[in-house]
């Protein structure tokens, strides 16, 4: 007898869940993504606050409103419990989910696949698909001298931003098809083995333009002083401080050559991986790229 595909045809194929408070910018560009990819209805937007805005953005799609606590206290240990729960409810009616914060998508090559439906289905051997999938973390680095041209409505992304670091700390477990119990930052989850897909990526846009990200940074370190429970709010704010400094001083980079492969970047991850928790969460190795690097030109227009 036939082993069961993974897909199960009672199951929606793929949808994707995010959680965002304000963030229309990169909201926006989150949801007219991945409703490309999965249809509008299979996706779900946590609403910190219930905010109307999101609502008209994300007209088609399912936006749940998530009360506001103005104290922030246990800011993201609540954000990722919630995320871990509400993606384990829905995987009952869908075989693969992306759980993700709002300024991240998942790409997939497309000298590879037209779409990540499509890849995603290519996982149809129940005894050999992961229960959760790494696409390789890459986090977009504007130079504003090498790539001056500003971002448009209405114009893809990497069609004016294609510079990037390759981070294995980005390189989130975020696709799942089983249960997962998400650490905080969705960095890992209690899966194991940890699976690193070879064409699949993780866009993490936290420094993809240079206005928008000295104007997002510094009003994250106002907000990040108010929240408690986590950690003391002077040793937070100095965080972000420093997550500013390091994108001032990486804008100045230049790409050292055109690649997204990166074998021995990966191969890296995977010997330094380290288990925590008990041994029951691993976190890849690898830490980050020294050096910046540039995606070929057919990813220009992917997102």
């Amino acid at each position: 007898m036939a082993a069961p595909l993974v897909m199960d045809p009672t199951k929606t194929p793929c949808g994707a869940i995010t959680m965002a408070y304000q963030d229309y910018f990169f909201l926006e560009r989150w949801v007219n993504y991945y409703g490309a990819q999965f249809g509008r209805q299979n996706l779900f937007v946590l609403s910190h606050g219930n905010d109307p805005e999101h609502r008209r953005i994300a007209a088609g799609a399912n936006v749940v409103h998530v009360p506001r606590d103005p104290t922030l206290w246990r800011f993201d240990r609540r954000r990722w419990w919630l995320m871990t729960h509400f993606s384990a409810g829905m995987l009952r009616y869908f075989n693969w989910l992306i759980v993700s914060d709002v300024d991240e998508v998942v790409i997939v090559d497309p000298a590879v696949a037209p779409d990540l439906g499509s890849y995603l289905a290519r996982y149809d051997n129940p005894k050999t698909a992961p229960k959760s999938i790494c696409p390789l973390g890459i986090e977009l680095i504007h130079n504003p001298e090498a790539e001056p041209e500003p971002i448009e409505a209405g114009l893809p992304i990497l069609s004016r931003r294609r510079v990037f670091r390759a981070n294995a700390n980005y390189s989130k477990p975020c696709i799942i098809r089983k249960d997962a119990g998400f650490t905080i930052g969705g960095h890992a989850n209690d899966h194991q083995p940890r699976y690193l897909d070879p064409h699949l990526y993780l866009l993490h846009m936290r420094f993809f333009d240079h206005d928008r990200t000295v104007e997002r940074l510094g009003g994250r370190k106002v907000l990040r002083e108010v929240i408690t429970g986590d950690r003391p709010a002077e040793e937070a704010s100095q965080a972000w401080s420093k997550d500013l400094e390091t994108y001032l001083r990486l804008s100045k980079g230049v790409a050292v050559r055109e690649d997204v492969e990166l074998a021995d970047f990966r191969q890296k991850m995977i010997d330094g991986q380290q288990a925590l928790h008990d041994g029951k969460i691993l976190f890849f190795g690898g830490g980050r790229t020294k050096e910046l690097y540039r995606l070929p030109d057919r990813f220009a227009q992917v997102f």
